[in-house]
Formats: C-alpha cells, structure tokens, sequence
C-alpha cells in the first residue's frame, strides 16, 4: 500500500512538472518555451503581460508563440508555414487572459489589442534585431490612433524619433487603440515599410517646420483624463518628412557579372540578405542615432566595388582615378554608383554618378 502510494504522489509531480513552466497552459497550445538558435522574431517584453503573439492577423493559423513577462531576447518559434519569404508585417500581441476569454472569437480584439510591433523578416538573412514592448502599456487609458491611410504605416515612439516603440497602426486599419498607465507620454509617429522594389526597409519620420525637430504630440492621462485620439491625417497634412538615412544605387556595368559593395572588410547587404549585384541594387545607409534622433549626414571610410576579391576603391569621378577616401552622404539622398570594366583586365572602377535629393512628399506616401 505504501510503494502504490508513492507511486501516485511521484506521477502526480511528474504531471504538474511538465504541466507548468513556461510552456502556456496546458490547453491553450501557446508555446511559450525560448527558441535560441531557430527562431523568428527576437522580443523583449519589458511589461509584466503574458503575451500571445500573432502574424497580421488575429485568427488561430497566424499564431506565432507566446513571450513570458519581462523576457529578454525571446526568440519566438520559426513556424515554416508562417515564416516562408522575407516581408513585413504586424505582430499582434494579446495578453494570455485576453487569449484565453476569446480563443473562440479572437477578432473581437481586433481593434483593441494589447499592442501592435511592426516587423521585418528576413528569409534568407539577418534577423537578430530585438523588438522592444514598451512597460507603459496596458493600462486602463486608452489613446485612439486613426490611420486613413491605405499605404501608410505608422510606428508610436516615446520620446523621441528613435525612441520605445508603444504601438503600431498599420494602413488599412482606421482605428488602433493603444492601452496605456496612468502619465504623461511625448509620441512620435515614424513610418516604417518594406520597400520591395528597393529591397530596404525605409523609416520616415515627419519634422515640425519650424523647429527642425522630430514632429511630436503630448498626452497625459490620470487625474480623470482616461482617453484622447490622434488622428494622423489632420495633424500631418501640411508637415515635412525626413528618412534618417540615404541610399546608394549600385549600377553594375560591368563585364564581370556579379559584383559586391564593400566598407572596409565588410560586405554590404540589401534588406533580404542579398550581396551579390547583377545589374542594380539599392543599399540603405543609416544615419547615426543621436540622442532620440537622428544625424543629417555620415561620413563613410573605405568604399569598394567590384567582384569578390577583385574590388576597388571608389574614385573621385569617372575620369579621375583618385581614390574618394571618406567622403559624406546626406539623409534624404540618393546616390548612384557606377561600376564599369573588367577585372579579368584590370580595369575595374566606381564612382558616383548622380545625386538626387528625395522629396518630402515622396517619402511621406499618400493618404
């Protein structure tokens, strides 16, 4: 009687040690384990929220996993169905008590989600850029972000242009309420898309006319103030855009089939990963971040083109094989790199071809 009883208390614990932990609850059939090598998204969770996240949409096949509370690095699971080519996206995220009180109808929160975190994913390259939740969220405050746009998407930053993510209105969903605690809250819009012509992942943000900074609207709630809306049209129909970044075009006229882009050592890439130009590729350079903005021009050391192992300095113009050494790229401009020759004759050479100063309204979209 004795062994028949120790046997059940040792079952039972067995029972109640893979039942708990982090794995979800045991009928729900999120997984809230770390996926540290073959993952997809990287996520800090910095609120203390079980969260359910999903992809684009709020309907069970775009259920990615689970991220515990005040997880740091999480990699969340790389379902292969979901994760299949390089794209951006929403990444929806519902507490675990939202999850469980609407598993039967999840586009009820639709519009009232915990939050939303624009995503980038790329297939075949670099997906270590950890997606930061913001710790001021979900609250019993609510602040209604109206997007009109059908093109539009736009990032809520606190502080400043390059500062915490709280929220995400994506185009074509007119109303995004973001769950906010009681306080006073500085939100930035940045626009943020996938520019697939391009292959660059594009952050617009708009810049006040007169001040010269990042364009911002203040909100404080508590004392009885528990809402206020933001609706982006009205307050950005007459306002300047920036990118924090310029782009260079590399224009491979070449004989030698593929060419590379290099600084130094390292081997540029487009937003999917790709290195390798065979006739044209667009390469984004980022500005600096500079406290919660960013700098209007970099200086860059070292350029290269050419196929691998064969490259060459970029030079002073095409007629004048001057080595460049560093020179500047403003925000907001696009530089065009022509290469020519052949390195099978040694007569491989680069250099900037055209500048063109991208306009304020073709980096704003339309509404």
């Amino acid at each position: 009687m004795i062994k028949k009883s120790l046997f059940v208390v040792m079952a039972a614990a067995v029972f109640l040690l893979f039942s708990c932990g982090d794995s979800g609850s045991p009928d729900d059939g999120v997984d809230f384990s770390p996926h540290n090598t073959n993952y997809s998204i990287l996520v800090r969770n910095n609120t203390g929220e079980r969260l359910v996240a999903f992809k684009g949409d709020l309907i069970p096949e775009k259920l990615i996993g689970g991220i515990p509370a005040h997880a740091t690095g999480h990699g969340l699971p790389n379902d292969p169905s979901l994760f299949d080519r390089t794209e951006d996206f929403p990444m929806i995220l519902i507490t675990e008590a939202q999850y469980e009180a609407n598993i039967s109808n999840l586009q009820s929160l639709r519009h009232t989600p915990f939050t939303r975190v624009y995503v980038f994913f790329n297939r075949s390259g670099d997906n270590t850029h950890v997606y930061e939740i913001a710790n001021g969220l979900g609250g019993n405050n609510s602040l209604v972000v109206i997007n009109a746009s059908n093109s539009i998407n736009v990032e809520l930053r606190l502080g400043g242009a390059a500062g915490e993510t709280i929220g995400y209105a994506p185009a074509g969903i007119l109303e995004t309420t973001l769950r906010l605690q009681d306080g006073n809250y500085n939100v930035f819009p940045v626009f943020k898309r996938y520019n697939t012509f391009r292959d660059v992942v594009e952050t617009v943000y708009p810049q006040g006319i007169g001040s010269g900074y990042a364009w911002f609207q203040s909100y404080s709630f508590g004392e009885g103030v528990t809402s206020a809306t933001m609706n982006l049209k009205t307050l950005l129909q007459s306002i300047n855009f920036t990118s924090g970044a310029s782009w260079i075009v590399v224009d491979n006229q070449t004989t030698s089939a593929g060419i590379r882009f290099m600084e130094g050592t390292q081997v540029n890439a487009t937003a999917s990963g790709l290195t390798n130009i065979m006739t044209t590729r667009t390469f984004q350079i980022d500005m600096p971040r500079v406290g919660n903005g960013y700098a209007t021009s970099r200086t860059i050391n070292n350029w290269s083109f050419g196929p691998p192992g064969f490259e060459k300095a970029l030079q002073v113009g095409e007629s004048d094989a001057t080595p460049a050494g560093a020179i500047t790229v403003d925000e907001n401009t696009m530089y065009t790199v022509t290469v020519t020759g052949d390195h099978n004759a040694g007569t491989i050479k680069a250099w900037i071809s055209s500048q063109t100063v991208i306009p304020s309204s073709e980096l704003a979209g339309t509404w």
